[in-house]
């Protein structure tokens, strides 16, 4: 009978199934009636479950015991990549993992008129399990071999997730990341819009993978930056949800935590906590699915378990003492999962006449005091002072999973003594062992500290003790003094304790040492390097420089302003040099060229336009044969050289003759440049600003600033006035600005004046300015369109450049606009004159224009003088009248120009000479043959 009892034991230990076992309870559960009928073959076979519980006395010795069972298991650490096919059984995180998940969908799709299979999204389920942590519910993510960081501000548009800033390149985004936390409850709807109506493999409506954490990958199309095909990727989602009992009122605790309303549970990775939840059973509303099964509360007594929770957040060196985390797989047997967890925190687990207690951490105060006087005598008692060699260990290594190299394998730094290694003669005696469930480096020197210290208390008792012991349970703490053995309350954990008839108790005692749960002295960094292929850096654009240079023709005149740009040369793969070139200004892109063949002198004279006097800034990279990363050199300030068009060159000479050709071209660019004036000091006065705000960032020597602001309201009537003052050095500029505003408003009608002055003086410039706008408006509700007229007021005077490059110039604006619905009227003035030692000009204009949404018109008058060109007054008009207008009468015989003719009643002209005189539209033609008349 009692072989038949260890054989039936022996095959509801071995065969018990992650579907249906739960830690221990299988077993004793099956055995529960046979137990209860009492007698020897009871004792014998509690003895054994016991023994199943408390398998090694030593942490080592359980952690070896666990590795040698492993042999025949799942392999263990974490999933790097992604599995594929329902052969692959579901799986679930608990705590703090990571995992490459398993595919549940791939396909590509493209934007309408563009690639179609320019995107690829790949569908990743991470858990079976929510975690009910929100849209931004993943802690970190790697692709490829590099941690990236999701942009959570910047949702797509269409659904598609969230960018990654290391995939964003020129503002371009080519790779997103979504998170599914398992609460959804319909399918995703950018899946179903992307392959919804798909002929073969639709993504359907019913696919809403409710209650599984999942990633939806989407990438863009990208040789340069997926060089390896589909982007793999690794996934550290928040921790699940977990049942504490430290928060629950009902059981033991304090809070709204209760086992039957996940709902009120929270995220945790304390790994005790794991263990209970797994020990109790992992259900989804409802159902179970993996770990104990129905497993009731009291068999987890809460003193027991919330001590254990308490020692693992104890705050250990600013962290929680022992916190991790894994990924378990539906298939796995509960003890395995539970036992991974133990190992993590140095864990002891018992179980007692059915119920389930753990120790976490150093051993407590002994609850039993003993002398040698109180063991019992007439049972035989039994000590083990030491073990064989072969079971004697000064040394320890371990291997886990370490985050910061992409959750691979990594060697902890080797746990050893000198006072160990010289008690061995200095012989090296190894073991080694492995954390699945712990991530933190400095939480596994400690757990290999704690290991080969409580690995060296050798000594055990078996021995009898009176019944004033019979309360004694596995785990439990005594403390023994021994004449005999020289102990003098030397402390002891119960591993075994069996009942014996007439009350007696017989334990198995392991000597302890509290100290031996300290965390050691030095705690090392993790020596991380690379876990892929190494990346050569980018490369700078080395010697780069941009100058001024001329570009001349032929006979050695100089004909247009450009700009020199000069790199290094010798430089190894570089097939070209991309060049930019900006305003300085505005930084609007005036040169964009990645075609300059990289070649001796390594340097070129850019073939763009660029304005004379005119300050730009350049910049360039190198473009290699192959597809290595190259990186832009900062912005380099140039101004062109001060070389404008000539007449003669440029433009034709007045040779007596009537018309130009360029006369349309002329025409203009002279409304382009009096149209561009008010713009040109707005952009002054920004540039202005720029520089202040530069200076208010700690760049100024000396900086002072005076503000007033006076404001009248009452109900939806306004007043205001504001004035800023600003002066400042600094160590190249010096700069005072005043900006003026009185503002007013009642009832849709609102006025305004701003009136802004500076002065700006550098190195290379002097600068005055001044700008007066008003305005007036209203808003009528009934058309939903405002009222508005303006005015603008300018002045600015600037000298620039050094010796012969000087240049003085001097602009003066006048802009008076008005509008009401789609009716616009303008008046435009402005005046220009420039002088420098290569000559100047000076030009005057106004324009007129009305116009609406069908029709428009406009009148203009253009005068200039220039150096080399002769002088010109531009008329721009439908009609031109000449005639004496004083006299208040209508004019009398006036010149006019109309309809693209000149017409006139003059009754004496002078002198006329002509080419040719047509008379009656060719009836009479008189020209230098003679008169020829026709019928």
């Amino acid at each position: 009978m009692l072989k038949a009892a260890f054989i039936t034991l022996s095959i509801l230990l071995l065969t018990a199934a992650g579907a249906s076992a739960d830690p221990i309870s299988g077993a004793i559960a099956a055995f529960s009636a046979f137990l209860s009928s009492g007698g020897i073959v009871a004792g014998i076979v509690k003895i054994a479950i016991v023994a199943a519980a408390n398998f090694g006395m030593s942490l080592i010795q359980q952690a070896q015991a666990r590795r040698q069972a492993r042999k025949n298991q799942r392999p263990s650490g974490v999933t790097l990549s992604v599995q594929m096919g329902d052969a692959v059984p579901r799986s679930y995180l608990i705590g703090t993992r990571a995992t490459a998940g398993r595919r549940v969908y791939i396909g590509t799709w493209g934007e309408v008129d563009k690639t179609p299979n320019a995107y690829l999204t790949d569908v990743i389920e991470l858990s079976c399990l929510p975690n009910h942590a929100g849209p931004q519910g993943l802690d970190r993510v790697w692709i490829g071999d590099k941690e990236v960081t999701i942009l959570w501000n910047l949702p797509a548009a269409d659904g598609r997730g969230y960018p990654v800033q290391e995939y964003r390149v020129g503002g371009t985004d080519f790779l997103w990341i979504k998170f599914l936390d398992g609460s959804q409850t319909v399918a995703d709807p950018f899946l179903v819009a992307k392959f919804g109506t798909l002929a073969e493999r639709p993504f359907k409506s019913t696919m809403i993978a409710r209650g599984c954490q999942a990633v939806i990958l989407t990438a863009r199309i990208n040789q340069d930056l997926f060089k390896s095909g589909l982007p793999q990727g690794i996934y550290q989602p928040k921790p699940m949800r977990l049942y504490d009992l430290r928060k629950d009122s009902t059981n033991g605790g304090t809070g709204t935590h209760r086992w039957s309303d996940p709902s009120t549970w929270e995220a945790s990775d304390n790994l005790p906590l794991q263990i209970y939840n797994v020990s109790r059973g992992i259900y989804y509303d409802g159902r179970w699915l993996h770990g104990g099964r129905n497993f009731a509360q009291h068999r987890l007594p809460a003193s027991s378990w919330i001590a254990a929770l308490n020692e693992a957040d104890r705050l250990l060196s600013g962290r929680k003492q022992y916190r991790g985390g894994l990924e378990v797989f539906v298939d796995q047997d509960p003890l395995e999962v539970i036992e991974d967890l133990r190992i993590g925190c140095a864990a002891r687990l018992a179980e007692v006449g059915g119920i389930l207690k753990i120790l976490v951490g150093a051993p407590a105060a002994a609850v039993y005091s003993f002398t040698d006087a109180q063991i019992v005598v007439t049972s035989d008692q039994d000590f083990e002072p030491f073990p064989t060699v072969s079971a004697t260990h000064n040394t320890i290594t371990a291997v886990y999973p370490e985050p910061e190299q992409r959750w691979a394998d990594k060697d902890a730094p080797e746990k050893s003594s000198a006072t160990l290694l010289a008690r061995d003669d200095g012989e090296r005696l190894p073991v080694a062992t492995r954390f699945d469930a712990v991530s933190i480096v400095d939480q596994v020197q400690c757990l290999m500290s704690t290991m080969i210290e409580e690995e060296q208390r050798w000594r055990t008792h078996e021995l009898v003790l009176p019944p004033d012991a019979s309360a004694l349970e596995p785990n439990d703490v005594v403390s023994w003094s021994s004449d005999r053995n020289a102990y003098s309350n030397k402390k002891f954990l119960v591993v075994r304790a069996i009942s014996l008839s007439g009350l007696l108790q017989r334990l198995l005692l392991k000597e302890i040492d509290p100290a031996d749960y300290d965390p050691p002295e030095i705690l090392l960094p993790p020596v991380v390097g690379p876990t892929g292929p190494i990346a050569p850096p980018a490369q700078p654009l080395y010697g780069w420089q941009a100058v001024p240079a001329t570009i001349y023709d032929t006979d050695g005149n100089a004909r247009r302003p450009s700009i020199k740009v000069i790199c290094a040369p010798d430089q190894d793969d570089v097939a070209k040099v991309w060049v930019q070139v900006r305003l300085k200004s505005t930084a609007a892109g005036v040169f964009d060229s990645d075609s300059t063949p990289y070649a001796d002198p390594y340097e070129w004279v850019l073939n763009g336009t660029f304005l004379p006097a005119t300050l730009y800034q350049a910049r360039g990279k190198f473009v290699p044969y192959s597809r290595r990363e190259t990186e832009w050199s900062d912005w380099i300030d140039v101004m062109t050289p001060n070389v404008r068009l000539t007449s003669g060159l440029d433009f034709d000479p007045y040779d007596g003759t009537i018309g130009f050709d360029n006369l349309a071209d002329d025409l203009k660019d002279y409304q382009d440049w009096l149209g561009s004036g008010r713009r040109e000091i707005l952009e002054k006065l920004e540039e202005i600003s720029l520089i202040v705000a530069d200076q208010d960032l700690g760049n100024a020597v000396e900086r002072q600033k005076l503000r007033e602001q006076l404001t009248a309201t009452r109900d939806k009537i306004t007043a205001e006035y504001t004035r800023e003052v600003q002066v400042l050095v600094a160590a190249d500029t010096a700069l005072a600005s005043s900006i003026t505003s009185l503002t007013t408003s009642f009832s849709g009608f609102q006025s305004s004046v701003t009136q802004s002055l500076a002065s700006l003086s550098s190195a290379d410039q002097a600068l005055a300015l001044s700008v007066e706008e008003l305005e007036a408006s209203v808003f009528d509700p009934a058309t939903g369109l405002p009222s508005v007229a303006s005015a603008v007021s300018a002045l600015q005077v600037q000298v620039n450049g050094q010796g012969d490059d000087i240049e003085a110039m001097a602009d003066q604006i006048a802009s008076l606009e008005t509008q009401v619905g789609d009716v616009s009227s303008s008046v435009n003035v402005r005046a220009t004159a420039v002088a420098g030692g290569s000559g100047g000009f000076s030009r005057w204009a106004v324009q007129v224009k009305t116009s609406t949404s069908d029709w428009s018109a406009q009148a203009g008058l253009y005068v200039e003088t220039h150096a080399t060109l002769p002088s010109r007054i531009l008329l721009d008009a439908q009609q031109l009248f000449f005639g004496d207008l004083s006299s208040g009468a209508a004019p009398i015989n006036p010149l006019v120009y109309s309809g693209g003719r000149w017409r006139s009643e003059a009754q004496d002209i002078g002198t006329v000479y002509a080419g040719t005189i047509n008379f009656g539209n060719g009836r009479v033609i008189i020209d230098e043959n003679g008169i020829v008349v026709t019928s």
